[in-house]
């Protein structure tokens, strides 16, 4: 396992590891306390009896009033600790057998279930499951561990289509995200893009400008990795929902979220270049947008814009609003979070990992008092804004459901503001693997049923703009209720 280089090698040695360490009867074991496994049982059987007997409205009633994430505390994160790969063979089949009868429904001809009645099935089904984000975490140079994550998500299939960068992770996230799903392999190559991100300013420059490192350095190397579009062209173009945070410069702002719902006239570029402006380093940017004549003009050009993982890394909450998400796979590389990270999930047992979590919160905790105290009593102004600054940074939650990131060493914190050499770059990219690796199988399990729903939706509605549709159902939603005139 610790020399495997691609997934494939490194799974078939842990499936073996499992088979003599006795693993595979404890998978093949349906009970257990962890999850509710006569429910999924009985569920199991019933969608396996539907489908066997043809029986459509029963299995049409079955899947949309008792299809849920998490349904039995399946996703319960003990299920997924004992074996190296995969968790009970119940929730494997359970999760197969959904996924089966969701592609059954929707690609076979079926008379007393035709295409808008599959639409609206499908639309309203997505929408109560909810779908997967993967977060890519700020972290300056560590955020080629990114690279390594999504290149094992994608190669094993269960990259989720939204996705949300902070600082470092933002240029990850817009590479992929203003890209054709065709050129995937190909930008996954290290070769093919530009990693020299640092280049430190003379002493004149840096006090006339502000800051420490170029900026224009930055520009040039996001230039040369993110094509030059806006947020919504780019999610026509690659089909994933790319979503960047940046937090404001002055007072009286809060962060914001841009993607092409929020923003899809603002370019991607401007906003990785001010996602990635840490303060002290990089003076707060100005955002670009097009306007009605389809000129590159300023956003709002009083407002300025820096690091977007300072008050928001990973944007939890607005994503579930905004995008339906319910499930988070977090790549996780901020230097000052590495330390107090841990393997097991916040509640789990363990004496090291409780005292781990014990030293994590009382810091927090101590730091937050102490912030707030001086926030009281130091005279307001520039001082009052970096001390909101750090209190953002301590208020923030920076573990998902799926957290995957690096173990702390020394190498890591000295190549934090380095350009890397092409073989740091490869060792960066192959640890996000080897980290991913270990949570492929628990991904797929978690994310198939949300995945078949998205596909379903994606492949009814390409038939109906076809022409096998007169009239597309709409989604169901929230919907804006207008006052009588």
């Amino acid at each position: 396992m610790d020399q495997a280089l691609d997934y494939a090698t490194w799974r078939d040695a842990a499936e073996e590891l499992d088979r003599r360490e006795g693993l595979d009867e404890w998978k093949e074991d349906e009970t257990s306390d962890d999850y509710d496994w006569r429910l999924i049982r009985s569920r199991l059987r019933q969608i396996r009896q539907y489908r066997a007997e043809n029986e459509i409205g029963k299995l049409v009633y079955h899947l949309r009033q008792g299809l849920h994430w998490n349904l039995g505390n399946i996703g319960n994160p003990a299920l997924y600790s004992y074996a190296r790969v995969g968790a009970k063979h119940l929730v494997r089949d359970y999760v197969d057998e959904v996924v089966a009868a969701l592609n059954f429904l929707c690609d076979t001809d079926l008379p007393e279930f035709g295409t808008a009645e599959k639409l609206r099935f499908f639309h309203a089904t997505a929408l109560s499951y909810g779908r997967s984000a993967l977060m890519l975490s700020g972290g300056a140079t560590l955020g080629l561990f990114h690279v390594g994550v999504l290149k094992a998500l994608f190669r094993a299939d269960v990259l989720p289509n939204v996705l949300s960068g902070s600082s470092a992770g933002s240029v990850v996230a817009a590479t992929v995200g203003t890209r054709a799903p065709e050129e995937m392999e190909s930008l996954l190559d290290t070769e093919n893009a530009y990693y020299h991100f640092w280049k430190p300013l003379k002493l004149r420059e840096m006090v006339q400008r502000r800051a420490i490192m170029d900026q224009n350095q930055v520009r040039k190397a996001i230039g040369r990795n993110v094509r030059d579009l806006t947020f919504e062209e780019a999610f026509k173009l690659s089909g994933k929902i790319i979503n960047i945070t940046v937090s404001p410069a002055g007072v009286n702002q809060p962060p914001r979220l841009l993607n092409y719902l929020t923003f899809p006239y603002l370019f991607v570029r401007e906003a990785v270049l001010a996602s990635s402006a840490v303060p002290l380093l990089f003076p707060p940017v100005m955002l670009m947008t097009r306007d009605e004549n389809g000129e590159r003009v300023p956003y709002m050009p009083l407002l300025r814009w820096t690091d977007g993982s300072l008050k928001s890394d990973l944007p939890m909450l607005r994503l579930r609003r905004l995008h339906n998400v319910n499930h988070f796979i977090v790549s996780q590389t901020n230097p000052h979070v590495l330390p107090f990270m841990t393997h097991k999930a916040p509640g789990q047992s363990g004496l090291v990992h409780a005292a781990r979590e014990f030293v994590y919160s009382t810091v927090r905790v101590q730091s937050k008092h102490v912030l707030n105290l001086a926030r009281q009593n130091l005279p307001l102004g520039r001082v009052k804004h970096h001390l909101d600054t750090a209190s953002s940074i301590l208020d923030q939650d920076y573990r998902g459901n799926i957290t995957i990131f690096p173990e702390v060493s020394l190498w890591r914190y000295v190549n934090v503001t380095a350009n890397p050499t092409l073989d740091t770059v490869k060792r960066f990219i192959l640890e996000g693997e080897r980290a991913a690796w270990p949570r492929i199988e628990t991904i797929r399990l978690q994310t198939a049923i949300g995945q078949a729903l998205d596909r379903c939706v994606e492949r009814l509605e390409k038939r109906a703009a076809q022409g096998e549709l007169a009239e597309l159902p709409r989604r169901p939603g929230l919907r804006v209720v207008r006052a009588r005139e």
